[in-house]
């Protein structure tokens, strides 16, 4: 019997569009700044004032020998510059990043577009006796789900 409910097995990660093959789990974050404003004369706040919208991507990638972050390549051997290089960080533009759907029937649904996404930060941890993968934080201009994308 075939679910509606979206499963990691069933996501795809991809950056502009090619799919991050060795991707272990990914996560975003959509947030909204408020202001309090306080009054005089008043012990609780007036009101809260939206003042700044952010959001943000982390994924986690096991680490393949000769792909690394900087010169990575896809699932099909295209190569694709997740984490710039320090020569290029000024000069790098945005891509997108999305989820999407690979069940027949929603094939290709996006669960969750990011735009303009910029490499920020990775980690990656190295032990005896477990798999290595690196984590990599982005930050991006806006994300949008499916009731948003058109």
């Amino acid at each position: 019997m075939a679910t509606n409910t979206f499963s990691g097995a069933r996501a795809i990660f991809k950056i502009n569009g090619l799919p991050v093959g060795w991707a272990g789990g990914v996560s975003g974050e959509e947030t909204v700044d408020f202001e309090p404003i306080d009054v005089l004369g008043k012990l609780e706040v007036r009101e809260h004032v939206p003042v700044a919208y952010r959001c943000s991507i982390s994924a986690q990638v096991f680490r393949i020998i000769n792909s690394p972050l900087k010169n990575f390549r896809t699932v099909d051997g295209t190569p694709l510059s997740i984490f710039p290089k320090q020569s290029d960080i000024l000069t790098t533009d945005g891509y997108e990043a999305t989820i999407t759907d690979r069940l027949p029937g929603n094939e290709g649904v996006v669960a969750a577009q990011f735009e303009e996404v910029k490499a920020s930060g990775k980690t990656w941890d190295t032990s005896a006796r477990g798999v290595v993968s690196e984590n990599i934080s982005f930050v991006a201009i806006r994300t949008k789900d499916e009731s948003e994308i058109v």
